[in-house]
């Protein structure tokens, strides 16, 4: 049996021995057993104590040194071999939280079995049997019609889960991994890290891995090493401020798990710096394991959850108010309330569509595997529906609408004049801040003089340096030059750096920086601004006999700095975006910009896409941009919903207002709103948006909070995923008004039947197995086309819309029914119960009429126009109807089904009258569709 060395052993790090003789982390010597030596193998290493849970284990390793837990793992600082990992991950699997398994079957299959229209077939199988006259075929063909239930909704249940997994499978985060190369080991007894990028997945403990700006701890892990590394820990804890990580021994027991500056959790982020980290827990052992089901519970319920839920109350509410009436109507007038119980309850199970949740999840996939082919991959079924429905689309600027391809353009001094000396310090700290960089620093490095030639820079040591941060919204750095002089660079947005400086430097020469002068440098960055140009601005400061222990001590110098210049940058809009935007505006989708940057700058592309024009942005009360200051002196109250409502280019907004203008959009305006946006700031948006969209390039938080991720960033492949979107609601629609109407339908003739008729029209299990057929009819749905018109606007759940439609169209079936009566009354003579053959007859003629005639009016129903001329069904769906009508015309006919079904062979004279009412039931049907679009405008 293997032994857990998370959980189970005597062996503990509190005071006992070392595992390893107390030999050095930075290297293992030749008893490591998986490099060819001899020694205890990886699998009985000693774990930490016995029984520990997963924040016990993490506490132990928090009070270790990081040599300690290098030996305790059997690693060291240059990773493992690649054989090494790959026994790890044969012992202990892949790096998958347990709810990110593939689906069982067995589970889907058991969670099939239990709702309540097969509780309701079971009770009706079993009053079969408690009656006297036991009617054992009944009971049979009721336990068949439990089992075809069953059977086709575990079926497409599971094929959902599976599809859902495989889409949810490919989307993976890539780490950044270092690995030892064995030859190298073996011929010079030394190691030299590779650096290399694996799936998360396929992290193993032992591991030290990256941990980049924007990326998703991976794993449960240990900080080695930590250049201003923040980690968010606010989805453990509900504190917004990130927490600084360090490799220093933790505070004890006694502290908190979180409190700890040397562990990192899975499910945390990166908002700042640039870490190294030991990988401690994988797969089920991380904290997160426990805590993932509860996680995903916090999320507001969606557009498509508020639809379903909405429907699912009309449907009982159908339920409560036509069983009873049936009920006292049947009981009342055959004189059988036992009897007419058993009736009422098959009324209700023929009421509502029993395959609803399996064709609501057929549709749901079917467009998530569609959408998959387009670049866009559904991590929940349920943002398949959510894109169609949407009505709003934020989006970030950045790489969205525009290449985000920042270039570097000028390079001058605070009097307008090109100056080198402000790119040299520029470039200096964007070679500084390394890793730590931005676009904005790439772009300065990899930007050329006229000449062609590199930049020239003296030559600088670094003594300390702060990356960019959201909140700061600079950088800065301090180096050491050849003469040992100390100089502080500061460079970034304009406010943040003007703030710092109380001198500028003009021809060469420094003045004070008075009023007049910070005006001048503000309306000249208001200029480049408004011609599309990002500004930042680049400060300096000679520091003498200065020690400085952290980023705290760098950031106390920030203060009296000499303003040397500004750079200019420009990202070109994409040239499909404008087209993008025009479609988008064509279906229906208002598009609003969220972004950080600069007001000027935002406008300007959004002009450049004609998302907005001129006149839209002038001073008057239709004014459609706004900034996060603006915004935030508004408060919480009707000017800021108004703002929101009106606006739209929202510029340097914070994360926390992004996620307020999505969610006064959805809670006060009732969009159902989509956020398109790949950074670190974009996360609290993302979540709160009814579907959150994020790209496989994007950093891994955001990712993590997306309902929806595209391989590759554009407008264009929303726009595909909109009409794909309405497509699956469309036929999700279909059915569910189809079915709805022609249920009710039924019931309606039931009650007409049971005021005037002396048998009942059909039982219990004729009205079941009609309604069973009919949904089975129903399966290629998921398959059928929708009208062009249709995909013009959002589209969501309306049970206002459902109730209406089935009101006007149900009753619309039983004129016909009624004429059957009449037939079976009049014609055939059949006006009392005292035969039991001529009753059998006349519930086949219904059985036929009801059947035949709610099938073939899918056609009718399917489309707002006149079928088959102006709309035809897809071949899936004509064949399936086109089936199940021959299979319901013939089981009158065939004895064992007739006799099970307790019919009597039908008249050969009434399929004379079949088909007469066959037309005349279509005729009627397309005459009310013309006058219900008449009166409310629309149908599906």
């Amino acid at each position: 049996m293997r032994t857990d060395y998370y959980s189970s052993s005597t062996m503990s790090p509190f005071g006992g021995k070392s595992l390893n003789g107390g030999r050095s982390g930075s290297r293992r010597t030749g008893s490591w057993p998986l490099s060819g030596g001899a020694g205890a193998s990886w699998a009985e290493l000693p774990p930490l104590a016995r029984d520990a849970s997963a924040e016990a284990v993490l506490g132990a390793f928090a009070g270790m040194t990081t040599d300690a837990a290098l030996n305790h793992l059997q690693t060291q600082r240059d990773g493992l071999t690649e054989f090494e990992a790959d026994a790890r991950r044969e012992f202990k699997g892949a790096n998958v939280l347990p709810t990110h398994k593939p689906p069982s079957w067995i589970m889907t299959f058991l969670r099939a079995i239990p709702n309540p229209f097969n509780a309701l077939l079971f009770f009706l199988a079993i009053i079969q049997l408690a009656l006297p006259d036991r009617d054992y075929a009944g009971f049979t063909l009721m336990w068949i019609m439990i089992s075809v239930s069953v059977g086709v909704r575990f079926w497409q249940e599971y094929r959902s889960s599976v599809a859902v997994f495989r889409l949810q499978s490919s989307v993976s985060r890539p780490v950044r991994v270092r690995r030892v190369p064995p030859t190298v080991e073996a011929v010079t007894g030394k190691t030299q890290a590779e650096t290399k990028t694996v799936a998360e997945r396929d992290l193993v403990p032992g591991d030290v891995i990256q941990l980049p700006p924007g990326s998703l701890v991976p794993a449960d892990c240990m900080v080695l090493e930590a250049s201003f590394l923040r980690v968010s820990q606010s989805t453990w804890t509900g504190e917004s401020e990130p927490v600084a990580k360090a490799p220093c021994v933790g505070g004890g027991k006694e502290t908190a798990l979180f409190d700890h500056e040397n562990v990192a959790v899975m499910g945390t982020s990166v908002v700042s710096g640039n870490g190294v980290a030991l990988v401690l827990r994988t797969g089920r052992d991380v904290l997160i394991a426990n805590m993932a089901k509860e996680l995903e519970k916090k999320r507001e319920q969606n557009a498509f959850q508020k639809g379903i839920r909405n429907v699912s109350f009309m449907l009982i509410g159908f339920m409560c108010v036509m069983v009873p009436i049936v009920l006292v109507i049947n009981g009342k007038t055959k004189g059988d309330w036992g009897q007419a119980a058993i009736f009422s309850v098959s009324v209700a199970v023929g009421l509502v569509p029993e395959m609803l949740p399996a064709i609501v999840n057929a549709n749901l996939a079917r467009g998530a595997h569609v959408l998959s082919k387009m670049k866009a991959i559904a991590r929940r079924l349920d943002s398949v529906q959510n894109i169609g429905a949407m009505s709003v689309l934020c989006s970030d600027k950045t790489g969205t609408l525009t290449k985000d391809e920042i270039t570097l353009c000028m390079h001058v001094d605070s009097t307008g004049t090109e100056n080198v000396s402000v790119l040299q310090l520029a470039t200096v700290d964007a070679h500084i801040q390394g890793s730590n960089g931005n676009n904005i620093d790439a772009a300065i490095i990899a930007h050329h003089l006229p000449d062609g030639e590199p930049v020239p820079v003296a030559q600088y040591t670094k003594v300390a340096a702060i990356p960019f941060t959201f909140e700061r919204r600079r950088s800065a750095c301090v180096v050491r030059g050849v003469t040992g002089q100390n100089l502080l660079i500061v460079k970034g947005a304009l406010e943040e750096v003007l703030s710092l400086c109380t001198v500028v430097r003009e021809g060469g020469v420094c003045v004070a920086m008075d009023v007049a002068k910070r005006l001048a440098i503000e309306r000249q960055a208001e200029e480049f601004n408004r011609h599309g140009y990002r500004v930042l601005l680049v400060a300096e400061k000679k520091l003498k006999d200065v020690e400085m222990e952290d980023e705290d001590g760098l950031r106390q110098l920030e203060s009296e700095m000499t303003l040397e210049g500004m750079l200019t940058f420009i990202d070109p809009p994409k040239e499909d975006a404008a087209e993008a935007i025009r479609q988008l505006k064509q279906l229906n989708v208002d598009v609003k910009v969220l972004t950080g940057d600069s007001l000027p700058v935002a406008v300007n592309v959004c002009q450049a896409l004609q998302l907005v024009s001129p006149s839209d942005l002038t001073e008057d009360d239709d004014v459609q941009a706004i900034t996060g200051p603006e915004l935030a002196q508004l408060g919480d109250g009707e000017a800021f919903e108004e703002a929101v409502r009106r606006c739209k280019v929202f510029a340097k907004l914070t994360p926390n207002q992004k996620a307020q203008v999505v969610g006064t959009l959805r809670d006060k305006d009732g969009h159902c709103v989509g956020m398109l946006g790949d950074g670190i700031n974009d996360c609290m948006a993302l979540r709160r948006a009814d579907v959150g969209i994020s790209v496989d390039s994007g950093a891994s938080v955001a990712k993590d909070c997306a309902d929806m991720i595209l391989t590759e960033k554009g407008l264009d492949i929303i726009v595909s995923s909109v009409r794909i979107g309405r497509l699956t609601h469309g036929n999700t629609i279909k059915y569910i008004k189809m079915v709805t109407s022609s249920n009710f339908g039924n019931v309606f003739s039931v009650l007409v039947s049971s005021a005037w008729l002396p048998f009942e029209p059909m039982s219990g299990l004729q009205i079941l197995m009609q309604n069973l057929l009919y949904d089975i009819s129903q399966i290629a749905i998921p398959w059928d086309r929708v009208d062009e018109e249709y995909l013009t606007t959002p589209k969501r759940w309306d049970s206002w819309d459902l109730l209406r439609f089935t009101l006007v169209l149900g009753p619309t079936s039983s004129v016909f029914d009624i004429c059957t009566y009449i037939i079976n009354w009049f014609y055939y003579g059949v006006q009392s119960a005292d035969s039991d053959w001529l009753v059998g007859m006349c519930q086949a003629h219904w059985f036929w009429q009801g059947l035949l005639t709610q099938t073939l009016i899918v056609h009718m129903l399917r489309t707002a126009k006149i079928p088959y001329i102006q709309s035809r069904p897809a071949l899936p769906l004509a064949l399936s109807t086109c089936s199940i009508m021959a299979i319901g015309f013939v089981i009158p006919w065939v004895p064992p089904f007739r006799e099970a079904l307790g019919f009597s062979r039908p008249a050969p004279s009434f399929v004379g009258f079949l088909v007469a009412e066959l037309v005349g039931y279509s005729l009627e049907v397309q005459l009310v569709k013309v006058i219900y679009k008449r009166i409310f405008k629309t149908w599906l």
